[in-house]
């Protein structure tokens, strides 16, 4: 899998250029840091080329999340589009690290799958599909509960780009 990975520069350039990632004010991207909830999803609503369309929040899409919050405008637009959902007590934890199956099932719902494309527990068939369509080519995090890093979130949407949809056209048409 290893050599299949494309250099970490041109995943760099490509995930920029999408304003999907970007560096700091410095332009560094701090590939080892790991990535929250919040930063996820953000970057999951800028794989949809209308995160340039994000404003303000209308609402506190959860009480964890105010609108004041930097990513309550993206949250609120993550949750409108079925991205992401919040937790069972009414929370978003916008903070916590997102794990492999958050960020994986996140990824698979931009290609159009919904939770009624896998059988079993979750995530074993989100899992099996994001292995199956190699949108883990570069990835480190290994099981279902390891935190991503930024690295593994910048090979995830790299990789996401020349991934079929659901309807077997490539990702980066939609766009």
């Amino acid at each position: 899998a290893a050599a299949s990975t494309v250099s970490t520069e041109e995943a760099i350039q490509v995930i920029n250029a999408l304003g999907i990632m970007v560096g700091d004010e410095s332009g560094e991207f701090h590939l080892n840091r790991r990535v929250t909830r919040a930063e996820f999803i953000t970057m999951a609503v800028n794989a949809t080329g209308t995160g340039d369309q994000v404003g303000e929040a209308s609402t506190s899409p959860y009480p964890d999340v105010p609108r004041t919050h930097w990513a309550a405008g993206y949250v609120e637009a993550g949750v409108k589009a079925g991205l992401v959902s919040g937790f069972s007590d009414g929370t978003f934890r916008p903070n916590h690290q997102i794990t492999l199956a958050e960020g994986a099932t996140i990824v698979l719902k931009l290609l159009g799958y919904t939770a009624e494309d896998f059988s079993g527990a979750y995530p074993t068939g989100q899992l099996a599909q994001y292995h199956s369509l190699k949108l883990d080519r570069g990835v480190t995090a290994q099981s279902a509960a390891s935190p991503m890093t930024r690295r593994d979130a910048m090979y995830l949407f790299y990789n996401l780009m020349t991934a079929n949809t659901k309807e077997g056209r490539p990702y980066l048409e939609s766009l």
